[in-house]
């Protein structure tokens, strides 16, 4: 197998692009850029892609050979998922404690470092758009056009996660991420631009991925426990239901393109390998268990340390060195922390209004108030506390922010418009709007408009029951 470099530099883009990918995050930036071509993108993908599936083992899928038998082992695999979350379900009821987030900060950490995956969601199925003519694939473009929410921002999924991160002030730290965390989120980009020979890899990473995974419903059910607003993922859980959602649509497409295939092996072993397209890079259940408070706030306080090291009082001391000194170097962050807990200025295991610390960034008449804002406070508070004192979040719905007027966008939303006008049929409609629906623009207005106009194109009936609903 490639090393991440290694795949990255094989994998890069033809020549005349001016900076070539050269890890996971770059990829997804490249795929995001709007300044470079489908065209570019396309051909990308394609290397990227013909690189990854040499490297997948099929011989766990044998039972995708029979696609009329698909169905009973996917619902097999939901009946036991839910019977798991049952007993689940049933510790916490006998007093069990939660299982992924101790803490608001341990689902704080969860939240940030799946933002860039969920980021793209639903990206990889922007490619089925170039089968539109195809009646077997209309359900795998519907899918598409509901995860972005068909043009209604409080429905796109890219928003909703965005608006989570900006309600608990996350999005920074997803910024700073490792590029580990950007390997699925590449893969998602580079099935968005698959050319039209791979769809069946697509068909095979939706089939996957649109299956209801136990981690969705413990995550669900703990986030909504602590106070933060679960709806980005209940949603994912009502969606995407076996019997009528969008798992049920990817099944369907899957045995109906398989039934039309010129080359059914050939078909089923591409199906397979997008299948494991889904495995690649750091799983949500991963993340869970390496879920880390401790160093979370250490890389906290060293972040602060930055500016801190600069403006402290030179006469309060510790251990012989200033605070200043203390923060001048940030591999002496840890060992300060443990003397401010061996003077008892931090109390662990306690009320955080018992230690001194809390008392100087928490009262408004601390010296360090407003140091710190409401999430890194909180992180700070579970820290001290620890999970059994940790006090939950204050219950809150999740508030969709007013629409920010972006006049650039408000001009190009404008000229969509006029130059749709002009359009005299369907097919010259599509291949306008189409690139306004990409995975880089969909959620501006623009995007969202042309989302609108593409459902009511493509699937009239249910755009017009959606708006008597």
């Amino acid at each position: 197998m490639f090393t991440s470099t290694e795949f990255c530099l094989a994998v890069s883009p033809i020549q005349n692009i001016a900076h070539q990918p050269t890890n996971f995050k770059d990829w997804v930036n490249f795929f995001q850029d709007e300044q470079i071509s489908k065209t570019t993108k396309t051909h990308s993908a394609e290397q990227y892609l013909s690189h990854l599936i040499k490297h997948l083992d099929l011989s766990s899928l044998s039972w995708l050979d029979h696609p009329e038998h698909a169905g009973s082992h996917f619902m097999e695999d939901h009946h036991k998922t839910c019977s798991i979350f049952q007993d689940y379900l049933a510790r916490r009821q006998q007093g069990g404690q939660r299982e992924f987030f101790p803490t608001v900060s341990h689902a704080f950490e969860f939240l940030y470092r799946v933002a860039p995956t969920k980021m793209v969601d639903g990206s990889w199925l922007y490619s089925t758009l170039d089968h539109a003519d195809q009646a077997a694939v209309k359900d795998l473009i519907h899918i598409y056009l509901e995860e972005l929410g068909l043009g209604h921002p409080q429905a796109n999924h890219v928003t909703m996660y965005q608006d989570l991160l900006n309600t608990y002030e996350l999005s920074t730290y997803a910024e700073q991420l490792d590029d580990r965390y950007y390997e699925q989120a590449a893969v998602q980009l580079v099935l968005a631009y698959a050319p039209p020979e791979y769809l069946p890899l697509v068909i095979g990473f939706n089939l996957g991925y649109e299956q209801l995974p136990l981690h969705l419903l413990i995550t669900n059910y703990e986030l909504a426990e602590l106070g933060i607003n679960p709806h980005y993922f209940n949603v994912h859980i009502t969606i995407d239901n076996a019997h009528n959602g969008h798992a049920q649509k990817s099944l369907q497409a899957f045995v109906d393109l398989y039934r039309s295939a010129e080359d059914p092996q050939r078909y089923l072993e591409m199906v397979k390998q997008g299948y494991l397209l889904n495995d690649i890079g750091k799983s949500s259940t991963q993340i869970v268990r390496e879920l880390d408070l401790d160093q979370q706030v250490l890389k906290l306080f060293r972040q602060k340390a930055l500016i801190g090291q600069y403006i402290h009082n030179q006469k309060c001391q510790f251990s012989g060195k200033t605070i200043n000194e203390w923060l001048s170097q940030p591999e002496q962050i840890h060992e300060f922390l443990h003397v401010l807990m061996k003077k008892s200025w931090i109390q662990r295991g306690q009320p955080a209004e018992q230690s001194h610390f809390w008392k100087l960034i928490d009262d408004p008449d601390g010296k360090m108030f407003g140091v710190f804002n409401a999430t890194e406070k909180q992180m700070i508070r579970d820290w001290i506390q620890g999970p059994e004192l940790a006090r939950r979040l204050s219950s809150h719905q999740l508030h969709m922010p007013s629409p920010v007027v972006d006049r650039q966008q408000q001009r190009k939303l404008e000229e969509l418009r006029l130059h749709l006008r002009q359009c005299e049929n369907h097919e010259e409609k599509l291949e306008l709007l189409i690139p306004y629906i990409a995975p880089h623009c969909h959620y501006i207005q623009p995007g969202l408009w042309a989302t609108q106009q593409v459902s009511k194109i493509l699937f009239p009936f249910q755009t017009q029951a959606l708006q008597f609903s």
